[in-house]
């Protein structure tokens, strides 16, 4: 089964093409930054280019396309990117799973299920309800994942890198104490995603909530990094996200009506012992 990971250059990317299972050849997309996982297969590619991802997938004919990639800061390229993969994936008839936020809601009127509209307060979470909308109409068997604040447990994913660094130069961090997410950890992502990409195009196919199992403050994050990296708990002050003047979704749980189907169980963020499982190891892809 050859599978290609766009972003791979990413978090989220990157842990997908390091825990790719056996039987998955994995290849990559990047863009400008360097691949993070040795010994895999890597296209230097510009996303938002007319017919560029569809030239790719012409050459390299994978079974499944999984969508990573994206702008945190351009809102364009983060549509132009989905849609060039997804019509790509629909004219080539390939099988995409796309990686969507919770974000796209307001925030308003969690928990959110799977079956919720979109309703997003700000450029990020609407660029990703419009890549949402495309995905569906060029690739309406796409399985749509939507997560939360990804973090890795060794503290390298960018956000808990920033926090841990500072505090330990002996600088003050300010986490906000009035926004929740239901973070998850990284691993956890990756391996329920290979779960979901076992399936048949069938079970796969809709919108996916993965995300941890505990709704959590910005500040109760800031309070698991304090905990496991020994950090100096003086350094870490709170505050409102009024103070950042701009609409922001305030509480963007998510609750699911697939994710029990999964054998792997995202663990809560304050523990990093090994993965929680209904009862055996999850389905791989062969």
């Amino acid at each position: 089964m050859r599978v290609l990971i766009t972003g791979g250059a990413g978090l989220v990317g990157g842990e997908l093409a390091r825990l790719a299972p056996p039987g998955v050849d994995a290849e990559i997309t990047v863009h400008t930054s360097p691949a993070t996982v040795a010994g895999l297969k890597s296209h230097r590619i510009d996303l938002t280019q007319s017919m560029a991802f569809l030239e790719l997938i012409e050459r390299r004919r994978p079974d499944l396309v999984i969508h990573t990639a994206y702008s945190k800061t351009d809102h364009r390229a983060t549509i132009d990117s989905a849609t060039e993969v997804a019509v790509a994936c629909g004219a080539a008839e390939i099988a995409l799973i796309h990686f969507s936020t919770d974000a796209v809601f307001d925030g308003d009127h969690p928990p959110y299920d799977e079956a919720a509209q979109p309703s997003p307060v700000h450029g990020y979470g609407r660029a990703k309800s419009i890549a949402e909308t495309a995905v569906r109409e060029a690739c309406p068997d796409a399985a749509i994942i939507r997560t939360s604040l990804v973090l890795a447990a060794d503290g390298s994913d960018s956000t808990s890198a920033w926090a841990i660094e500072s505090m330990r130069r002996g600088e003050g961090v300010t986490f906000f104490d009035d926004e929740f997410r239901c973070p998850i950890f990284v691993d956890d992502l990756a391996h329920q995603t290979w779960e979901i990409a076992a399936l048949g195009a069938a079970e796969r196919a809709g919108v996916w909530h993965l995300v941890g199992p505990d709704r959590l403050s910005r500040a109760d994050v800031g309070r698991c990094l304090v905990e496991r990296f020994e950090l100096d708990a003086v350094l870490m002050h709170t505050a409102s996200a009024d103070t950042m003047g701009e609409p922001r979704p305030r509480d963007l749980s998510l609750s699911s009506q697939r994710v029990g189907s999964l054998h792997v169980q995202a663990r809560p963020i304050g523990s990093v012992g090994d993965h929680g499982t209904t009862s055996e190891q999850p389905t791989r892809p062969a």
